[in-house]
């Protein structure tokens, strides 16, 4: 079902050490048609923000995309409601969508009305814990939806904290999470770190209107999941770096050993993880080898692919100019290192240091511009760092535009798709 391929830009490295950038592609089998009828059952966790600023047309339809989910999803289907400012209420437990849940969650988000400040950590993650019971005795593919408009600022804020206790509550109870940031005031540095180390995906949201329709489109990707819980394991010699360029979550598991979480995969899905190695000089030796597979839960329970190698030789000058880098590899490092770029600049900007900013933006163009040559992909890239610099030079990044510049390095580098206006099939 699902098949790894390693593939390096280059090969040879220098005896006093080298940095060289893996593509890890994953592929899902495409499967065949289906009605859905033997979809594995679903649990979703809705988190709403109810805080002063969802008043008015937000609030209105949050409530309403809610309602949306609640009937595509079938009776062995699990749903729970939590809404959130700076107090949390649980709406509903986790529970069979039912015909009466089902009832009995409408009335009660029909009553909500924006108030208060905003506890998103608390409100989050007490969305996860009430349908974390449910997925431990049920082979349910559990995921929590946080929809919010504003920052976090009631409770626990750090963003790297929650992002970490994101990719906690994935590991060890299966919940992903998935974050739609409406407006332009909430904090992508934040939502987007938590849905990348939840396994799942970040939405931003230009106005009310396409809160429904992403909401759809997420669930509607749900029931088209073909492998759960994916993880990318590599194993190096030891003292070997690792760098993750593409935007996941690298966790150590020991000397020269990492797991990237890829979350919750669907059936012909293709995606890539861009590693920089970093080699020690070890000139007596012949070179390094990097190992790596997939594990992900399947029906039968855990499930690994076979262990892909790349080798890596040291060579002298000459042997390293003539070695030509892989065309396919280098435009993919190129494109995901100018993600990286952009979004690192965003978070520069909005500290204050611009010149900082700038100063990434122009040397992260300037190295893909000496090999970029007439490749359309990379020129494409050039042209976003070269435009983002200069409205940085001009006026700095606007709110808006740093939040579409963000969510784009996310779905160009992520393989995803803009599911804000798609038209949505109910595949439930």
């Amino acid at each position: 079902m699902l098949t790894l391929e390693a593939r390096p830009e280059r090969r040879l490295i220098r005896p006093h050490g080298s940095f060289r950038h893996v593509d890890f592609r994953v592929s899902v089998a495409a499967l065949p048609p289906s009605d859905g009828a033997d979809r594995p059952p679903l649990t979703i966790g809705l988190v709403l923000d109810r805080s002063g600023s969802m008043h008015g047309q937000k609030i209105v339809t949050a409530r309403s995309a809610a309602l949306a989910v609640l009937d595509r999803l079938r009776v062995q289907d699990r749903v729970a409601a939590v809404v959130f400012d700076h107090q949390v209420d649980v709406l509903q437990e986790a529970a069979p969508a039912s015909a009466e849940v089902k009832a009995r969650l409408r009335a009660e988000l029909s009553s909500i009305e924006a108030r208060g400040n905003t506890a998103l950590h608390e409100g989050w993650l007490t969305g996860c814990r009430v349908i974390a019971p449910e997925t431990a005795k049920a082979d349910h593919l559990a995921r929590c939806f946080l929809l919010t408009d504003g920052l976090a600022n009631v409770g626990l804020t750090d963003r790297e904290q929650i992002a970490a206790q994101a990719a906690e509550v994935r590991a060890n109870a299966g919940i992903g999470t998935s974050t739609f940031g409406i407006g332009v005031d909430y904090d992508e540095g934040l939502l987007g770190p938590m849905a990348v180390a939840g396994g799942g995906q970040f939405h931003h949201l230009r106005g009310p209107e396409e809160i429904a329709t992403t909401f759809l489109g997420e669930l509607g990707e749900l029931l088209a999941v073909a492998a759960r819980n994916v993880r990318l394991e590599i194993h190096a010699a030891p003292g070997t770096s690792a760098e993750l360029v593409s935007p996941y979550w690298l966790t150590s598991t020991g000397d020269a050993r990492w797991s990237v979480a890829l979350g919750d995969l669907l059936a012909g899905e293709d995606r890539h993880v861009i590693v920089r190695f970093g080699f020690l000089s070890q000139p007596e030796h012949a070179g390094h080898l990097v190992r790596a597979r997939l594990s992900w839960t399947g029906d039968v329970g855990e499930e690994n692919s076979a262990w892909q190698q790349v080798f890596f030789e040291y060579a002298d000058h000459a042997a390293r100019n003539a070695e030509r880098a892989d065309p396919a590899v280098q435009r993919l490092v190129g494109v995901h290192h100018a993600g990286r770029a952009q979004r690192r600049a965003i978070e520069l900007s909005r500290a204050g240091d611009m010149n900082g900013a700038r100063e990434l933006l122009r040397a992260v163009a300037r190295r893909i511009a000496e090999y970029a040559g007439t490749d359309p992909e990379l020129q494409d890239a050039l042209s976003a760092l070269r435009a983002a610099e200069r409205d940085l030079e001009q006026h700095g990044y606007s709110v808006a535009a740093a939040k579409e510049a963000y969510y784009g390095s996310q779905l160009r580098t992520r393989a995803q798709r803009d599911l804000r206006q798609s038209s949505i099939n109910d595949r439930s």
